[in-house]
């Protein structure tokens, strides 16, 4: 019984672990993408890599970028707050 519990244990164990890597890896590809969309955008406006501008091109994307999400985890958790009301009947 305890070598079951100790397998059911492993098992889920390894389970996270691969879910943790697959979602690592999602976000790895996720910021790829963006900084190659970003680069796009500065260069498709005909800013050349490296001139001050392109530059000045690339942090404001990574700022519109980062309150963008800062905005996305800030709904997620109201959402998950009015849930958490819901339940409990408040």
């Amino acid at each position: 019984m305890r070598l079951l519990a100790a397998l059911a244990v492993l098992t889920s164990l390894v389970g996270c672990a691969q879910y943790d890597e697959a979602r690592r890896a999602n976000l790895e590809t996720a910021a790829q993408e963006q900084v190659a969309a970003d680069d796009a955008k500065c260069q498709a406006a005909g800013l050349k890599p490296g001139s001050p501008d392109y530059e000045d091109c690339r942090k404001r994307l990574a700022e519109q970028n980062a309150r963008g999400t800062r905005g996305y985890q800030r709904m997620l958790n109201v959402m998950e707050n009015d849930s958490a009301l819901k339940r409990f009947g408040n």
